[in-house]
């Protein structure tokens, strides 16, 4: 692929008004986050986002099977603004396929976006959207989704349809104990638990600790096994380097349920400023078939959560209703779709409705899939 590096004059005027400084902006597009100062972009980056530059740079490293697209909003030289996009195919069948830009990476969600809080940028959001829309256009992409907004007015100018909800627990107790004794259902979590104990099974937490390949490889097999499972079209298929990378970060967190010293399940998460986000997940189903280890592994996070003195969890898209069953709360996220030619995103609207958008009961943009609960 050509390189990516554009530099594109924005204008932004709200209603009669110009915000000066936003129409002095200059957006740039690179094609790695290696091609960018780490101080800078981290700078810009809010403590519960996922795309801080060291995360971002473990992603490249991995070897998925997409191409990156980062704006950068400069005004006076000084960057104030940055967006995050990813070009990649999604499977309608085994035969099918197309290629579509979105917004974040196939394998997150959450906002992929931040803007220097300043009273003369509000319009910057939608300068970076349509960049990156542009820039999709610009290289052949058909359709385009901007994702992972929190407000259906997020982005000024630009209309947003439902995506998808995201699930989150607020952690208002002191101790695991303290949350299973307000639980409805804790007799059965309980019996969950200790089944898995009376089977021979232990937890072991990794934090920032990397995997052996031996590890690594087991952790792929898991994964793969739901990814054969589920089959879900906007889902990527990871390769086992993608979980070693993601070890060597700091603030990656392994949860891995062990027997005789093999990994039969794994949970994979993030700590964010005061927030754990839930990730990647795999099992072994023949060998866990008579266990809820899925169900289990989600309130181990809870408990990891608990004693971290953490304050909140993301545990992601699909299942809401074990998620809620668990006390979390739905917020609902918002996308912006492009199809050019206009004609073709009515013909796509069926199968856009039926693998990304909520209203088709999709589990949602994106491989982020959240927690086992």
């Amino acid at each position: 692929m050509a390189s990516m590096e554009r530099s594109l004059q924005a204008a932004a005027v709200v209603g009669n008004a110009t915000h000066l400084s936003v129409s002095e902006a200059e957006i740039q597009i690179k094609d790695s986050i290696l091609a960018i100062d780490q101080q800078a972009w981290n700078h810009l980056c809010r403590p519960q986002q996922f795309m801080r530059h060291e995360y971002l740079r473990a992603l490249e490293a991995s070897d998925l099977d997409c191409q990156y697209a980062y704006a950068l909003a400069f005004v006076g030289g000084e960057l104030v603004g940055i967006a995050l996009a990813t070009t990649w195919r999604i499977a309608v069948t085994r035969k099918l396929s197309f290629r579509v830009t979105t917004m974040g990476t196939p394998v997150n969600t959450g906002l992929p976006l931040a803007v220097l809080v300043r009273s003369d940028l509000v319009d910057l959001p939608s300068l970076l959207v349509t960049a990156l829309q542009k820039f999709s256009a610009s290289q052949g992409i058909r359709l385009f989704i901007g994702r992972d907004f929190p407000e259906p007015d997020y982005v000024q100018r630009l209309a947003l349809e439902k995506l998808y909800n995201c699930a989150y627990l607020d952690l208002c107790w002191d101790t695991f104990e303290q949350y299973l004794s307000q639980h409805p259902k804790r007799k059965g979590i309980r019996r969950d638990l200790r089944s898995l104990e009376k089977a021979g099974y232990q937890l072991e937490i990794r934090k920032g600790v990397p995997l052996s390949s031996v590890e690594a490889h087991r952790i792929h097999e898991l994964w793969l096994q739901l990814y054969s499972k589920h089959q879900s079209p906007d889902q990527i298929k990871v390769s086992q380097d993608f979980f070693m990378q993601l070890s060597l970060l700091p603030h990656s967190v392994y949860l891995l349920l062990k027997k005789e010293d093999r990994i039969d399940a794994f949970d994979l998460c993030f700590v964010l400023g005061d927030q754990l986000e839930s990730t990647y997940c795999g099992v072994d189903l023949t060998v866990t078939k008579r266990l809820s280890v899925h169900r289990a592994m989600g309130y181990h996070i809870v408990r990891y959560a608990l004693e971290e003195k953490l304050r909140c969890i993301n545990f992601g898209i699909s299942n809401e209703q074990g998620k809620v069953e668990m006390g979390c709360r739905l917020n609902v996220r918002y996308a912006w779709l492009v199809a050019s030619p206009a004609w073709l995103g009515l013909m796509l609207r069926p199968l856009l409705r039926r693998f990304v958008l909520e209203q088709g009961g999709s589990r949602g943009q994106g491989a982020a899939k959240g927690a086992s609960a």
